[in-house]
């Protein structure tokens, strides 16, 4: 008679949500992501993040899918204990599962995510994740920061005016610094978010 094989699941942690201006796309992210896990293979956590900050575990992809995991009771936070390699559950009583994962999955759009801090914390605790490393989210997070090593690299790119926060006083200055370089129409983007959110296109001087 053959024998039945019974193969240990691993454990992936899905993070998603996020404190960015891009916490509804990385919702949505997660959803496509989450669907495709053979749960056959693994044994999936859901942990969203506030818009505030904080983690919780989600129950179910339904509830990642219409927001209502917003609503969730349980915190789960990943250890930075390199030897445990798990995410610490905590109850409405506070009462604390300590749960091992495998794998950690990123679905985090925008700053405190795609901006290489997730990546440091999940390096801390030793715990293999998919995705870009610290310097390399890092790096690339900061728009400005990407087209300067492009630069210095000789790889060719797309003309830009880099504006910083203090000049902004003084717009008619920046707004012929613009001009002066590029002619419109021109996209406007903030260095420290994603694409598909504070984006905006001008046609004139008075639409920059």
């Amino acid at each position: 008679m053959d024998k039945e094989i019974f193969i240990m699941k691993e454990t992936i942690a899905v993070l998603f949500g996020g404190q960015s201006s891009e916490h509804v796309v990385s919702c949505m992210s997660a959803v496509n992501v989450i669907e495709h896990i053979d749960r056959e293979k693994y044994e999936v956590l859901l942990i969203g993040i506030t818009e505030q900050g904080r983690w919780l575990l989600a129950d179910s992809l339904e509830s990642v899918r219409t927001g209502t995991w917003h609503e969730g009771k349980a915190r789960a936070v990943i250890s930075p204990d390199a030897v445990d390699q798990s995410v610490l559950v905590f109850d409405e009583k506070d009462n604390v599962k300590k749960i091992h994962i495998d794998v950690a999955f990123p679905v985090l759009h925008g700053l405190y995510g795609e901006d290489g801090t997730v990546q440091g914390l999940l390096e801390l605790a030793r715990i293999p994740y998919v995705g870009c490393g610290v310097l390399s989210s890092a790096v690339s997070m900061d728009k400005l920061y990407t087209k300067v090593i492009a630069e210095s690299l000789g790889i060719c790119q797309a003309d830009y005016v880099a504006v910083m926060r203090e000049e902004l006083a003084r717009i008619d200055q920046v707004a012929e610094k613009i001009e002066g370089k590029l002619s419109y129409p021109v996209f406007v983007k903030p260095s420290n978010a994603g694409s598909s959110r504070g984006v905006s296109k001008a046609d004139n001087r008075e639409s920059l």
